[in-house]
């Protein structure tokens, strides 16, 4: 059931989708039912560890409005509307870690299946999202 919510979410977020040929919603969705999605999940609970461990490039794909008002210390702001063109701006090693996150984890799941879709191995999508980050009291920085 999860592989076909995040196909739905990726389809409604993408403009494309009604214009995309049958060959790549085909393709689209062989990605997806590969892809589980709990193999790129990170809980908040675990995420200090994750990031102090293994240092990921850590993604806020929020807007502009949201990162205003706090971020993940160290991350990289690039909307997901952004992120196609910005592609040059992540890691050209493939194998580092990626955290991407947003404000709940639903648009981040949808940024990290694209990453993972482009060949990116160490996504992983934090769960709950930024709002879940500052329920735990993790570390904050204001702009």
């Amino acid at each position: 059931m999860h592989r076909w919510m995040i196909l739905a979410m990726v389809l409604s977020g993408l403009s494309w989708a009604q214009e995309a040929s049958p060959q790549a919603l085909r393709e689209l969705g062989e990605f997806i039912k590969r892809v589980n999605p709990a193999s790129y999940l990170l809980y908040a609970a675990e995420a200090k560890d994750y990031v102090e461990v293994f240092e990921p490039f850590i993604l806020d794909v929020r807007t502009d409005e949201e990162r205003a008002r706090g971020f993940i210390p160290g991350s990289v702001q690039i909307h997901i509307s952004q992120l196609p063109d910005r592609l040059s701006e992540l890691p050209a090693d493939k194998d580092k870690p990626v955290l991407v996150y947003c404000g709940t984890g639903h648009v981040s799941a949808v940024a990290a299946a694209y990453l993972r879709a482009l060949g990116y191995r160490e996504v992983k999508n934090l769960n709950g999202g930024f709002r879940t980050w500052l329920e735990l009291g993790l570390p904050v920085q204001k702009p």
